[in-house]
C-alpha cells in the first residue's frame, strides 16, 4: 500500500459571514461583524444572546426542504463546481463519496414533531436522512456516512475520508460538516452557563462563554497524482491528522490539555512536520474559560519556545460557534491564509486583553507572513480531539510503503433480547425459538453488575448497553477495566438513534415551558457521541473516539473504517460497538413510513441491545497473548436509487471474497425482496441466512449481531454480512472465523 498525498481540490462555504469561502474570508479580513439576532432559531434567543445566523440563500434555491438539508445542499453544489466536477465525475460514481460530520442533523424536525404530533416531520430526522435530502440529484454513489465527535465532528470527518483514499476505497470524498439554527443546541448550551451575554472574547482575560453560530463547510478530498491527471491543480494538502480522547470529563476539557496536546503532536508527526514549521494555529478557542485555559496548555506543551512567534487566530470571534460545522468551517478560512500569506486578526480583543504570557493571539488587522503549514484544532464534548495540518499544494507526501495488517476479533461483548453474552447468543442462535412481536427493553438488573452503579445511574440507556456490552468484550479478550494497553485503544461506534430518549426528553421541556427549563444533563448525556466519550473516561481511553450516526447500517460502517485503520498500520486496537434504545415513539415513526408493526407481520417487530467487538492488528494481538475469533475482510458501501437498487446490492454482494453464507439484514420489511433478488442476480454460490426471527429488528446492532453468529458458528467459513439502509444505503463486509 503506496501513499499519495490527500488534497483539496474544491471547496463550499456558508456562514453568518457569506454564502461562498471567498466571501466570508473577505469579510474576516475586513472584520465586517455578523453577530447579531437569530431570527431562524425557534424560540427566541434572550436579549443580548444574539448568535451567527448564516446569511439568507436565494429564495427560489431548495425551496420546501428542511433548513439543514436546503443550505447543505448548497454547500455541496458549490464544493463540487469549486472541484470542477459538477457535471460528469471523473471516477466511477461508486467510489465517490461523502463522510460528514455533525452534531445534530436534522433536530429541528424534532422540535415541529413535538409541537405537532405529525410523525411525517421525523422523516427528515435522522442524519442519512439530512444527507439524502441535501445530496439528491448528486452523481456520488459510494459511501454516504455522518459522524459525531460532538464539535469536532467535521474535522473527524476529513481524517476519516483521508483513510478512505489513502486506503484505496474511494477516490474521491466530500468531507466536512455543518450545523443548523437550533433551540436544541441553543437551550442546552444556556443551560450549561456556556453562552456570553456580549461577543465572543477567545483568550481574553474577561472572557464569559461562546456564541453559537450555523455554518456549514465542505471540501472534496482527492488523492494529488488521480487531481493532477485529471488536470486540476490542488488547493492545498492535507499533511497530517491527529486524534485523541481527554478521558476527563464529559463536559468539560483537561485543565493540562494533555488529550489536545496528543492531537497535535499526532498530526504533526503524520505530517513529518516540527513545531517551529507551523507558521499559523487556528485554534478552537471557544471564549469559554476552561476550554481556552486548557488549549493554551496544550500549545505550551508542544510548541514550547517556539509559542511566542507562532501567530495565532481564532476564527470564531468572527463567525461564532458552528458546533459540528466549525473544524471544517475554520479548516477552510485557514487554507484561504495559507493561499494568501496572511495572518487573519481575531475580532473583539487587543493584545492587553490576552491573559495567556506568550500567546501571539493576532488582532488589530490582518498582516502579511510567510506560511508554509497551517494548524487547525478542534475540541469536542466529552474530550474529542482532532488536529489538521495544512501544506502546500505542491507537497508531496513521505513515501511509505504499507502492507496491508490483518485485522483480529478478540473480544466480543452482546447484550440482546434472550441472549446476554456470548454462550446465551449461541443457544439462541442453535435454539428453534422465533421472535413474533417487540422484545421491549431489556431489564437493567441483566446487566448492570457489569458496571459501576454509581457512576452510571444519570446515563441514558443507550450508553448503560454500550458499556456493558464493552465490559463484556473486554473480558472475552482477556482485558481488564484499567489495562494500560487500553489508553492508546480507539473507539468507534455507530448508532442509528442514539439517546433517544434523553433527546425527547430534553427537547420536550424545551417546547413545553421555554429556555428556562432546558436540563443540561440530559443536553450533554444526549450528545450522539455519549456513548464513546463514557468508554473513553471508563477504560482511561486515549485514541480517538467518533460515532457513526444516524443510519441502519452504522454498525458496519464503523466496523469496516475501524477495520481499514488497523490494518493500514494507524491503529493498533480499537472498540466497535452498536447500541439501540427500545422507545415507542421511535417504532410509531417507522409505523408511519410502513415499516414498523410490532408483530413481524407486514413491518418488524423492535427490540434494544448493544453488541461490542474488539478489534487488534495480528502483530498487537500476538505480543500480548491474545486469542482471535476471526478476521475482517473486505468491505464496501454504495448508495441505491429507485431505479438501481437492485443492482446496488448485487455489486456490493459480487464484491465480497466468496462467501459460503452471507447474512441478509431481511426483517419483513422491502429489504426482504431486495435483498434476495440482488442475491440471485449476482450470481453468488452463498447460502442467505437472516437474524431476523431470532433477534427483533435493532437497527445498527443487527448488522454486527450478524458478525458475531458466524464467527461464533459451529462449522467456521467464510462469510459476508449485508446490511441495508431505509436512507437509501447499503453496506457489506466479508468475514473469516476461525475454528
Amino acid at each position: 500500500m503506496q501513499t499519495d498525498s490527500i488534497v483539496i481540490t474544491g471547496v463550499g462555504l456558508v456562514t453568518s459571514l457569506g454564502r461562498t469561502a471567498e466571501e466570508t474570508w473577505q469579510n474576516v479580513l475586513a472584520r465586517r461583524a455578523s453577530l447579531g439576532p437569530m431570527p431562524a432559531l425557534e424560540t427566541p434567543a434572550p436579549d443580548d444572546k444574539g448568535g451567527y445566523q448564516a446569511v439568507d440563500l436565494p429564495e427560489d434555491f431548495g425551496a420546501g426542504l428542511p433548513r439543514e438539508a436546503r443550505y447543505l445542499r448548497w454547500t455541496l453544489q458549490q464544493a463540487l463546481e469549486s472541484a470542477g466536477v459538477s457535471g460528469k465525475l471523473p471516477y466511477d460514481p461508486a467510489r465517490c463519496g461523502y463522510v460528514l460530520g455533525t452534531t445534530l442533523h436534522g433536530m429541528r424536525a424534532g422540535g415541529l414533531f413535538l409541537r405537532s404530533n405529525d410523525f411525517n416531520q421525523l422523516k427528515t430526522f435522522l442524519a442519512g436522512n439530512v444527507l439524502q435530502l441535501a445530496a439528491a440529484d448528486l452523481p456520488l454513489r459510494g459511501d454516504a456516512i455522518t459522524t459525531c465527535s460532538a464539535c469536532s465532528s467535521s474535522l473527524g470527518s476529513i481524517a476519516l475520508a483521508v483513510t478512505l483514499l489513502e486506503t484505496g476505497q474511494l477516490d474521491l470524498v466530500i468531507a466536512g460538516g455543518y450545523d443548523t439554527v437550533s433551540e436544541y443546541a441553543y437551550g442546552g448550551f444556556n443551560a450549561l452557563r456556556l453562552v456570553a451575554d456580549g461577543p465572543l472574547r477567545s483568550f481574553a482575560r474577561d472572557r464569559r462563554g461562546m456564541k453559537l453560530g450555523e455554518g456549514y463547510g465542505l471540501i472534496v478530498l482527492e488523492r494529488a497524482t488521480d487531481a493532477r491527471q485529471r488536470g486540476i491543480m490542488p488547493m492545498t494538502t492535507i499533511a497530517g491528522c491527529g486524534e485523541s480522547a481527554d478521558a476527563h470529563h464529559l463536559t468539560q476539557p483537561d485543565p493540562q490539555g494533555r488529550g489536545a496536546a496528543a492531537a497535535i503532536a499526532g498530526a504533526l508527526n503524520r505530517a513529518d512536520l516540527k513545531p517551529g514549521e507551523i507558521g499559523l494555529v487556528t485554534a478552537h478557542a471557544t471564549g469559554t474559560p476552561d476550554n481556552d485555559a486548557g488549549e493554551y496548555a496544550a500549545f505550551a506543551t508542544v510548541f514550547g519556545d517556539h509559542l511566542p512567534g507562532l501567530p495565532v487566530t481564532a476564527f470564531k470571534t468572527h463567525v461564532g460557534h458552528t458546533l459540528g460545522g466549525a473544524g471544517a468551517v475554520e479548516l477552510i478560512l485557514s487554507m484561504l491564509a495559507l493561499r494568501d500569506q496572511t495572518v487573519p486578526a481575531c475580532a473583539n480583543v487587543t493584545t492587553g486583553d490576552v491573559e495567556f504570557a506568550g500567546l501571539s493571539l493576532a488582532v488589530d488587522r490582518p498582516r502579511p507572513a510567510v506560511i508554509s503549514n497551517t494548524l487547525n484544532t478542534s475540541l469536542g464534548f466529552g474530550g474529542a480531539n482532532t488536529c489538521v495540518v495544512l501544506s502546500s499544494p505542491n507537497r508531496s507526501a513521505k513515501p511509505k510503503s504499507r502492507s496491508r495488517r490483518e485485522v483480529c476479533i478478540t473480544g466480543i461483548g452482546l447484550i440482546l433480547p434472550n441472549a446476554i453474552g456470548v454462550d446465551a447468543f449461541r443457544q439462541l442462535l442453535e435454539s428453534s425459538n422465533t421472535i413474533e412481536c417487540d422484545t421491549g427493553p431489556i431489564d437493567e438488573s441483566l446487566y448492570l453488575h457489569l458496571l459501576n452503579a454509581r457512576r452510571v445511574r444519570r446515563m441514558s440507556t443507550y450508553v448503560k448497553l454500550s458499556l456493558a456490552a464493552t465490559a463484556m468484550a473486554c473480558t472475552d479478550a482477556g482485558f481488564s477495566e484499567q489495562s494500560p494497553l487500553l489508553s492508546d485503544c480507539s473507539v468507534l461506534l455507530g448508532s442509528t438513534h442514539g439517546s433517544a430518549s434523553y433527546c425527547v426528553d430534553y427537547y420536550r421541556q424545551i417546547v413545553d415551558s421555554g429556555f428556562v427549563a432546558a436540563n443540561p444533563l440530559l443536553f450533554a448525556e444526549g450528545v450522539p457521541n455519549a456513548a464513546a466519550a463514557h468508554l473513553s473516561l471508563m477504560l482511561g481511553i486515549k485514541g480517538a473516539c467518533q460515532t457513526v450516526i444516524g443510519s441502519r447500517t452504522a454498525g458496519l460502517d464503523a466496523l469496516r473504517l475501524a477495520a481499514l485503520r488497523i490494518a493500514s498500520g494507524q491503529w493498533n486496537r480499537a472498540i466497535v460497538g452498536a447500541a439501540e434504545e427500545y422507545l415507542p415513539l421511535i417504532n410509531e415513526g417507522y409505523r408511519n413510513c410502513g415499516l414498523y408493526s410490532g408483530t413481524g407481520i407486514n413491518g418488524f417487530a423492535a427490540g434494544s441491545g448493544a453488541i461490542s467487538l474488539i478489534l487488534e492488528s495480528r502483530e498487537a494481538m500476538e505480543a500480548r497473548g491474545g486469542k482471535c475469533h476471526g478476521c475482517v475482510g473486505t468491505g464496501a458501501s454504495v448508495q441505491m436509487t429507485s431505479d438501481t437498487a437492485i443492482d446496488g446490492i448485487a455489486s456490493l454482494i459480487a464484491r465480497l471474497p466468496t462467501p459460503a453464507t452471507i447474512f441478509s439484514s431481511a426483517n419483513r420489511t422491502w429489504i426482504d425482496r431486495a435483498e434476495e433478488l440482488a442475491l440471485r442476480k449476482s450470481k453468488s454460490t452463498a447460502a442467505m441466512r437472516q437474524l431476523y426471527g431470532r433477534l427483533p429488528e435493532i437497527f445498527s446492532v443487527g448488522p454486527l449481531a450478524s458478525v458475531a453468529a458466524g464467527l461464533l458458528q459451529n462449522a467456521p467459513a467464510p462469510f459476508g454480512v449485508l446490511c441495508c439502509g431505509y436512507d437509501g444505503v447499503v453496506s457489506a463486509i466479508g468475514m473469516v472465523p476461525l475454528a
